[in-house]
């Protein structure tokens, strides 16, 4: 072990632990080079031990192999692991170029360990390094504490120790307001202090905090704190209540949030924010490398990457720290031994596991199902080409709560290729939105099937996946990660469903973010935002143009047995978006819809609307020249919708 000082910090840097007495010795030596036969690692943090809980860390790798550095780094990979509080190894970075990780340890005191594995992707050799590391706690007595963080919005609240087998969960109530709002639940830590984030809150406000232990009917009201909010640092624009939030409008999920949304080019870059039914800013993510895609219990989210270069996938907490991350490349190392897909992502490959969009969800077991693509060139021509053509399939993968790559679904095994998009569309190079994974083998691919949404069937284990480009959801055999991977099923137009619907023409087109809401029932939900639905005609300058355009909220009874499936709501939303949107019950029985993206002449919007199971709709909050790709509504910014 060796320290120094940097920037008033004392820098602690710990070796790697060499398994054979040879090679100890060799690295001692440092003399003779034929003896670097393993890679050695030395870890260092940007803040020395012990610090606070809250505190990120600042965990630094260096490296070294056999021979000159500039040749043996381009081979290196570090993965980056840390026990915590139940004395375990978790990966919360896997194993990739970055040699440098933010640690935002749990949120308790404890003693850590961290762990730092070095791979040379040639000779298939690793080693590793672990330091000690303690984190303290913020509050020592009986009284709360409350301190700001990195986000304006968002207070960390600690408070003493509380009853085991209970629940605790902080109130928050702005000065001059009648309404108490509430963190969701959490265990409470007997023999710790406990410790949250608190959001929900509007900028530049004071704010009462006290935290409530929930025990059977009981509730026991700790001390109150005060806690006065920041001021944005963001330029939002402003939102705007097109219908508002009634008596007939849900009660029960009073914040809106905005997932990917783009808000325009003097605006915020941000990843999620969240505002009250009256457009109020109550939260945001800031993160313009980022695009969430959709929340987890305890106030944590999913976010991918953006662009060709930032193939990730992570889970955040609502400040936006790292709390685990994966990416492509590593997804792909560990699918050619499963699946017999050799990735080589760059001209005249054949084939290229790309990047991830559009979805991931979370399971109630920790494991993460997300949507990725899967490039593949067709020598011989497909899809009404003669000539080689870049197809991107859809792949789907489930990762274990280290990130773990344990079932994977490919659409080249299991779809008809003859079957191409209807709306003849491509990803285009470079690529790597929430639109389009990276494209690496060619200028264009084909989008084949643009899979945009995922959902797990409690009932069943198994999964649905949303094609926009061929009109279709598909079930599949998952099985709870056991599945064949084989499709059970397609609803949509020619698909393996009859429905006796009146409408002249029920099916969706081009739809969003379908689930069986509520879970384990057999009622579909989605936004059908009828692209092909629409009827073309020609202006009088000869232009064609939508006639009547409009999207729907639908939601769909399904038979399984039967393969009957009966249109319930097919409410219109009083607006068309082509692309982007989300669908969802809430709780109340009524249905929430996103239209993600509504132009009128030269200007554009989204709209989040909430509708009756009649169809009438009774709130619309408006974005003005901003797009939201999903949105939800929420009882707080902890507790995700069920689905």
């Amino acid at each position: 072990m060796e320290s120094s000082r940097t920037n008033g910090f004392t820098r602690v840097s710990y070796f790697a632990n060499m398994h054979r007495t040879t090679q100890l010795l060799c690295w001692i030596a440092a003399a003779v080079s034929a003896c670097w036969a393993v890679p050695s690692v030395q870890i260092s943090t940007d803040r020395s031990s012990p610090q606070p809980v809250g505190t990120v860390i600042g965990i630094s790798a260096v490296a070294k192999d056999e021979g000159q550095r500039e040749k043996y780094a381009p081979l290196l990979r570090y993965r980056f692991s840390v026990a915590g509080g139940d004395g375990r190894f978790h990966i919360v970075h896997d194993f990739g170029r970055q040699s440098a990780f933010a640690w935002q340890p749990e949120l308790f005191e404890h003693e850590a360990r961290i762990k730092v594995t070095v791979l040379n992707t040639k000779t298939k050799q690793t080693s590793e390094a672990e330091m000690p590391f303690l984190i303290t706690p913020r509050a020592t007595g009986q009284t709360p504490v409350v301190a700001h963080t990195s986000n304006p919005l968002i207070a960390l609240f600690s408070f003493p120790a509380c009853p085991e087998n209970s629940q605790f969960r902080v109130a928050f109530q702005r000065q001059g307001e009648a309404t108490v709002r509430h963190t969701g639940p959490s265990p409470c830590l007997a023999s710790r202090t406990n410790n949250l984030y608190i959001a929900g809150m509007r900028a530049d406000s004071e704010y009462s905090l006290h935290a409530e232990v929930l025990n059977g009917g009981n509730v026991t009201a700790g001390p109150t704190v005060p806690f006065h909010t920041g001021l944005l640092d963001e330029a939002f624009g402003e939102f705007s209540v097109a219908v508002p939030h009634g008596d007939a409008a849900s009660q029960y999920e009073p914040f809106v949030v905005f997932l990917s949304p783009q808000l325009g080019p003097a605006r915020a870059k941000l990843a999620s924010f969240a505002t009250d039914t009256e457009g109020n800013v109550v939260w945001y993510l800031p993160a313009a490398d980022r695009s969430a895609t959709r929340m987890l219990p305890g106030g944590r989210f999913l976010v991918f990457g953006n662009g060709p270069e930032n193939t990730t996938l992570a889970v955040v907490d609502m400040v936006g720290h790292t709390l685990r991350e994966t990416d492509m490349p590593r997804i792909a190392e560990q699918l050619e031994p499963m699946m017999g897909i050799k990735s080589i992502c760059k001209p005249n490959g054949q084939q290229c596991v790309a990047g991830f969009h559009h979805d991931a969800i979370g399971l109630a077991n920790g494991h993460i199902i997300a949507i990725g693509t899967l490039e593949r060139v067709i020598p011989s021509g497909a899809q009404d080409s003669d000539d080689p053509v870049n197809i991107a399939g859809t792949i789907i993968i489930d990762l274990d709560e280290d990130m773990q790559l344990k079932w994977a679904w490919n659409a080249f095994d299991h779809l008809d290729l003859a079957r191409k998009a209807k709306g003849d569309s491509h990803c285009h190079a470079p690529g790597g939105n929430m639109a389009c994974a990276p494209v690496y083998l060619t200028d264009t691919a084909n989008d084949w099937l643009h899979g945009n949404a995922v959902s797990y069937t409690r009932e069943d284990g198994n999964l649905t996946l949303s094609m926009p480009e061929q009109d279709w959801i598909i079930k599949i055999d998952y099985d709870h990660g056991k599945g064949s991977g084989k499709v059970l099923w397609r609803l949509g137009q020619d698909g393996d469903f009859k429905t006796d619907s009146k409408e002249p023409k029920p099916w969706f087109s081009y739809q969003h973010d379908a689930a069986f809401e509520p879970p384990g029932s057999n009622m579909l939900v989605l936004l059908d935002n009828g692209k092909r639905r629409v009827e073309k005609v020609k202006d009088k300058d000869g232009k064609e143009t939508d006639k009547d355009p409009n999207s729907r909220g639908q939601v769909w009874k399904i038979d399984e047995k039967s393969r009957t499936a009966t249109l319930m709501v097919n409410a219109d939303l009083g607006g068309y978006a082509p692309v982007m949107g989300a669908a969802q019950r809430l709780s109340d029985g009524n249905y929430h819809f996103t239209v993600g993206f509504v132009k009128t002449d030269d200007t554009f919007r989204s709209k989040t609307i909430e509708v009756t199971p009649e169809g009438k709709i009774v709130y619309v909050l408006e974005t003005p020249g901003a797009s939201t790709y999903r949105s939800n509504r929420v009882a707080d910014l902890y507790t995700p919708p069920d689905r």
